[in-house]
């Protein structure tokens, strides 16, 4: 049975409510018709125009992503900025858009369980704002700093003592540097998180956590394969005949 983006939309919604959302965030159906029909979809962690072209080359009718376009008011629709091109890329390509963010990073399993996931982190809890807390072997920080490079394919800055033991490891994809003081509160040894700024990381080791930054696109990555997963499932479930692909086309670590 075929599915429409409307229909499509409701089993994103079914993996990642979209009244999870933040309120400043700009999450659901973004570009496209609803009634369009779909037989392939593309997740992503951000659209950008040579996901547009794989959606186009893959004859794909969607595209799924984790970031959102349009986060800011528009007063044009120009080809003269990155946005306006995409935009008009896409009505172009009569290729519709959705997006999954903050209700994504809120949901259960999401963001952050695809994250404690690829770090091999046990016995994860869910805390506020969607931070993850979990267990490891213990081992000392200079070398769970390395298992994070090796799970998250590509460098990580990392503050504070390399041969102090850690157990606990709290973790908050993207942007978390506000969290820090949550992750303490919470007992953790270690908060990896995307982004922090340098003197809030300093902070955070004076008070006796260690912090990894690991990179926004790089702890939300792994999402997308969980994102991928979940959709397919979906679909399969209520016999959508439906191929959901994961792009191949970004590399942002």
């Amino acid at each position: 049975m075929s599915a429409t983006v409307a229909q499509v939309l409701a089993l994103v919604n079914g993996i990642a409510p979209f009244e999870l959302a933040e309120e400043w965030d700009n999450v659901g159906l973004l570009a496209g018709a609803p009634e369009n029909r779909v037989e392939r979809v593309l997740c992503a962690l951000d659209l950008r125009m040579n996901v547009v072209e794989e959606a186009a080359r893959r004859d794909c009718q969607l595209i799924v992503t984790h970031h959102p376009i349009l986060f800011r008011g528009r007063k044009n629709l120009r080809e003269t900025d990155a946005e306006g091109r995409l935009l008009c890329a896409l009505v172009r390509s009569g290729i519709a858009m959705i997006a999954a963010h903050t209700n994504f990073d809120n949901a259960s399993p999401g963001v952050n369980d695809a994250l404690a996931s690829v770090l091999g982190l046990e016995k994860v809890v869910v805390l506020e704002n969607g931070m993850r807390l979990g267990q490891i072997k213990q081992t000392d920080f200079g070398m769970f700093c390395q298992i994070a490079e090796a799970a998250l394919r590509g460098p990580v800055r990392c503050y504070g003592d390399a041969t102090r033991a850690i157990g606990c490891v709290a973790v908050l994809g993207g942007a978390g540097e506000d969290f820090a003081p949550q992750a303490i509160e919470a007992g953790a040894d270690v908060y990896l998180t995307g982004e922090m700024a340098y003197h809030k990381a300093l902070d955070a080791a004076d008070n006796g956590l260690c912090v990894i930054e690991a990179g926004h696109a790089a702890t939300e990555y792994p999402a997308i394969s969980l994102l991928c997963r979940g959709l397919q499932n979906a679909a399969d479930a209520v016999q959508y005949d439906i191929c959901v692909l994961q792009s191949e086309s970004e590399v942002f670590f």
